[in-house]
């Protein structure tokens, strides 16, 4: 046996020294916790109360794959299949991204205002569908859209939304080709929300290995040339879309921040404000759409 006996002091020992040093002793200890937890359906007093319990022979070879695939570089989320978002619980696979803390706080801003008057919110590329679950979890009475371009990603959004009780309106809509998808639908939305691509595939040399390897490419990536494609595309969608003097929420790139306000402006946004992310970095911007558009 790959341990020296079957407790869980034994089975944390042999996790965090297979994994190490890639990963800090905290984050070995909430891996591991998780995994345990995840494995044998405890909550984490059961954990502490039986932190000298013993492990089956399967249960040390579930704990031993998932150090062996942390070790091919594969992201925790994807490994034991969830994370949490807003306080929400997601499935979480291959189909999507993972979400991220500096979403949660886009999210956080669009739900400072906590208005009456917000009925509806499109969501712009969904993949999991963290941002319009986390939406709809606050803004109860809020009707909720969420498209993507991808059936894979919707599936899985579905999915989060079934198990979470909550009622999302999913729509499979490419919004960079020729489909009108929403726009002929005589619909209009209080907020638009957005987390798009927008990483130019040059910057992939430089990205840590567990995200070019396992999370999806079309969720990531824009070309060098053209990195406001989608920037582009939204605002166009939203001006459309949005209700008079509704606003458009986006995540973006932090070097493209002056570029994406300039386009706004150019597009006749107003009331655009820029946010910088907890690491200090500018993440996020909001605009309002003027009531004459000239």
């Amino acid at each position: 046996m790959f341990v020296t006996n079957n407790t869980i002091s034994a089975a944390r020992s042999y996790f965090n020294s297979y994994i190490a040093p890639a990963f800090s002793a905290s984050e070995c200890k909430a891996m591991f916790d998780a995994v345990v937890q995840k494995r044998l359906n405890w909550t984490k007093t059961e954990l502490m109360l039986q932190s000298n319990g013993r492990l089956s022979e399967s249960d040390l070879l579930y704990v031993r794959n998932v150090a062996h695939r942390l070790k091919e570089n594969e992201p925790f989320q994807y490994i034991i299949g969830e994370t949490y978002f807003y306080g929400l619980m997601l499935n979480c696979d291959t189909r999507a991204l993972i979400p991220r803390p500096e979403t949660e706080e886009l999210v956080d801003w669009l739900l400072e205002d906590k208005s009456p008057e917000i009925t509806s919110i499109l969501d712009i590329g969904t993949g999991s569908g963290c941002i319009a679950l986390a939406c709809k979890s606050i803004l109860t009475n809020c009707q909720v859209t969420a498209v993507d371009c991808s059936r894979d990603a919707l599936d899985l959004a579905q999915l989060n939304a079934e198990k979470l009780a909550l009622d999302i309106s999913f729509v499979e809509w490419d919004v960079l080709s020729n489909k009108a998808g929403l726009l002929d639908m005589g619909i209009t939305y209080d907020r638009i929300v957005s987390n798009p691509p927008y990483i130019p595939f040059q910057e992939s040399s430089s990205m840590e290995m567990n995200v070019l390897k396992f999370e999806p490419e079309l969720a990531l990536f824009v070309p060098n040339d053209n990195p406001l494609l989608f920037y582009k595309r939204i605002m166009d969608i939203s001006i459309q879309l949005l209700t008079d003097n509704g606003y458009l929420f986006v995540e973006i790139h932090e070097n493209y921040a002056h570029d994406i306000s300039s386009l706004l402006k150019e597009k006749g946004f107003i009331n655009i404000e820029l946010r910088k992310d907890l690491q200090g970095k500018p993440r996020m911007i909001k605009a309002k759409k003027a009531t004459f558009i000239l």
